[in-house]
């Protein structure tokens, strides 16, 4: 199911509510396919996945510079902090109308430490391995829109394509043991980008290419070993995890047989073009 324009609305309220942080802040998650799809001009030929959590990624200490801070801006307008969970508390804003979740997060720098850190006076953000992949490599997407007679002009960061399937990538290593319906979800993520518009598909693994330089080399490794995990040369449960999330019109033999070859194909570029 694809995003409503109740849900598109949470989102943009968000952002705008965010807005002395934007320059800041990247959403990334499931929106991120969404924005380039509807405002970034790299449509997809594909369904997307209907998301309703905004998941914002910050930086481990965000400096308040005179400006209310993040916790702040969104009790002011009426969003409530809740924690879930006891092993690891995670810290969710959360508003009725519309209905909306965010969530903040940040990298994880080094050895395993804290699972949350204050990034700011009232802000717990959750610190996951990766991030900073997401927050060192971005684009800005303009945003001019009318929702239900309201006119929004906004600019929102979100990660660079490459840089969101190089995250993505990273963490289906199988000691991260995530849900199938996460990994389900972020193999779809991987997949509605790779097989969208020819640029995207030209310009991605030259992108990954470039971070496999700039961070860790045992990340592309991972990143490497992981796809390969999913859709081996015998095939895998890889194709059938993208199919949980496909509402396409294409038959569900077609359209696994349609992932499998995307991938493979996508895993010999990134090979060949690491081996020059």
């Amino acid at each position: 199911m694809e995003a409503s324009k109740t849900d598109l609305l949470s989102l943009l309220k968000a952002i705008d509510v965010l807005a002395p942080y934007l320059d800041e802040i990247v959403v990334v998650g499931g929106w991120v396919p969404f924005l380039y799809n509807r405002y970034g001009q790299m449509p997809s030929p594909h369904p997307l996945l209907r998301t309703m959590d905004i998941d914002v990624v910050v930086p481990r200490h965000l400096e308040e510079r005179g400006r209310p801070t993040i916790d702040e801006l969104l009790s002011r307008a009426g969003y409530e902090a809740r924690i879930y969970g006891s092993d690891v508390p995670v810290v969710k804003y959360e508003l009725t109308s519309p209905v909306t979740e965010i969530e903040f997060l940040t990298p994880e720098i080094g050895k395993p430490g804290k699972a949350a850190l204050t990034v700011q006076r009232g802000l717990t953000a959750q610190a996951l391995r990766y991030l900073q992949i997401l927050l060192e490599n971005t684009k800005k997407i303009k945003i001019n829109d009318t929702i239900y007679g309201s006119d929004i002009s906004l600019v929102v960061t979100v990660p660079s394509p490459g840089a969101f399937i190089y995250q993505k990538g990273l963490t289906l290593s199988p000691s991260s043991r995530r849900p199938s319906t996460k990994v389900s979800k972020d193999l779809y993520y991987i997949f509605s980008f790779v097989d969208s518009c020819k640029e995207l598909r030209d310009s991605i693994p030259a992108e990954i290419n470039s971070l496999r330089s700039r961070y860790a080399a045992r990340w592309f490794r991972s990143f490497i070993s992981n796809l390969n995990r999913y859709f081996p040369e015998s095939g895998g449960e890889g194709p059938a995890l993208v199919a949980t999330q496909y509402s396409g019109h294409m038959p569900a033999e077609t359209f696994r047989n349609y992932a499998y070859r995307t991938f493979r194909d996508f895993i010999q570029a990134l090979q060949e073009i690491a081996a020059r």
